[in-house]
């Protein structure tokens, strides 16, 4: 049995001192660098420091 998986979705995630920021429905053509860029603008706007950035891809395995 063949397996396929289907992107649905591109969130990143902000890991700041005491918590996490979110920014979800990111493009699923967005590079690596764009994201980064993405938390850089977010994280400038956070009163607290961004300790780390996390690119999370969700995916739907077919079975076929």
């Amino acid at each position: 049995m063949a397996v396929t998986a289907e992107v649905k979705g591109v969130k990143l995630i902000l890991k700041l001192n005491k918590g996490s920021q979110t920014v979800s429905n990111c493009s699923q053509s967005a590079t690596d660098d764009a994201l980064y860029a993405i938390g850089g603008a977010v994280a400038s706007l956070q009163q607290e420091e961004v300790t780390n950035l996390t690119k999370v891809v969700e995916t739907i395995l077919i079975a076929e």
